[in-house]
């Protein structure tokens, strides 16, 4: 059981200070969580070689690289979340409101990748966020709810940009709608601390009539070798 003890101690403490990494590097949560998967991996490796008295070094590396699959995965399940979590969040900002002036959120949609562990070619096949709706009344615009409910959106694809370098989001009306609010068709590049969000302003013949239809959209992920 010492055998065992002293790198489970070793690995605490190790794991204990990846926690911190996001915060004083300022790495993305990729990064973070195949270099975190890459340790776990390390020292489930090594500590399973001692207590078969195999070789440590050798388990370390193999469960290095399954542990860098597993950051990745865990990074893809990460950004599922946000997503998850800026829907219900774009919901709950205007639950109070009459139900003519609440918001109408599609599920989020994911598209399945496969990524390869560079160093081994092994491949696995993960969900990836793609994209998420949500229709705001635009009979609400200008109300502290709206803007609160566009905040959430706007911030998801901050992250999302952050994450992999760039996202999209797209702000669109019915072309009745669009001439109504006198809304200005761009295209605006709005830089975040370490990528780009591109805002589109389109016009959508199939939108209900009466909403602004805001979509966030992932850009491509930077590698799919880890």
């Amino acid at each position: 059981m010492k055998s065992l003890f002293v790198p489970a101690v070793a690995l605490s403490v190790v794991l204990s200070g990846c926690a911190n990494i996001q915060a004083s590097t300022g790495a993305d949560a990729k990064t973070v969580s195949t270099v975190a998967g890459s340790i776990v991996g390390c020292a489930a490796g090594a500590l399973l070689a001692r207590a078969t008295h195999g070789n440590a070094l050798a388990g370390c590396t193999v469960g290095a690289v399954a542990g860098g699959l597993i950051g990745f995965e865990k990074a893809r399940q990460e950004e599922i979340a946000s997503a998850e979590q800026a829907r219900r969040e774009a919901l709950a900002a205007m639950a109070q409101l009459p139900p003519a002036g609440r918001p109408v959120a599609s599920e989020v949609k994911t598209v399945e990748i496969t990524a390869t562990d560079k160093d081994s070619h092994q491949a696995k096949k993960y969900r990836s966020f793609d994209s998420l709706s949500v229709d705001l009344p635009l009979s609400t615009r200008g109300t502290p709810e709206h803007q609160a409910a566009l905040d959430k959106l706007k911030k998801l694809a901050e992250r999302i940009a952050d994450e992999r370098g760039s996202s999209e989001l797209y702000l669109a009306m019915t072309p009745a709608d669009t001439k109504a609010q006198k809304v200005s068709l761009e295209t605006i590049k709005a830089p975040t601390q370490k990528g780009t969000v591109t805002i589109f302003k389109t016009v959508d013949a199939t939108l209900p009539k009466g909403f602004e239809r805001v979509t966030v959209k992932a850009g491509k992920l930077k590698t799919l070798d880890v």
